[in-house]
């Protein structure tokens, strides 16, 4: 079996996996250039995987049951990882901001070159880059804003 065909067999179980825990729908999608994007929101011409469902109660009883065995700690505690978590996230926007805007000022720089022929594999990659890190910084942003 091909490494690429496994590590892909690898994230299929754990989505699949996930899914059952969440109860919620799984689409793959296959764009033209071949890349699949799984994700739990419809897409045009998303194939809908079929998966068992899981009983959300027997989740929340699970759940209940194990917080009430973990263990207790401080509100102080509890604010001090809270704004170590935050400077981590905002540290994190910051190197992404920056790596977009790295990536970008590099697109821009082929785009406009004397060979741009020869750099279409590579405008395709440094496209795919800046979309990963516009999906980054707006992840960073949105748990920021919690």
């Amino acid at each position: 079996m091909k490494t690429s065909t496994f590590i892909f067999l690898i994230f299929l179980q754990i989505i699949l996996s996930a899914n059952v825990i969440a109860g919620s729908t799984i689409y793959k999608h296959v764009d033209k250039d071949g890349n699949i994007t799984f994700t739990n929101r419809p897409i045009p011409n998303a194939e809908k995987i079929s998966i068992a469902s899981y009983s959300r109660d027997g989740i929340s009883q699970s759940r209940s049951q194990t917080s009430s065995n973990l263990p207790k700690i401080k509100d102080s505690t509890q604010n001090n990882r809270d704004t170590m978590r935050r400077k981590i996230l905002e540290k994190e926007l910051v190197t992404e901001e920056k790596l977009f805007a790295d990536t970008q000022s590099s697109l821009d720089h082929i785009s406009i070159g004397p060979d741009i022929s020869n750099s279409a594999e590579k405008i395709v990659q440094l496209k795919n880059k800046l979309f990963l890190h516009q999906r980054n910084i707006s992840a960073l942003k949105k748990e920021l804003g919690k």
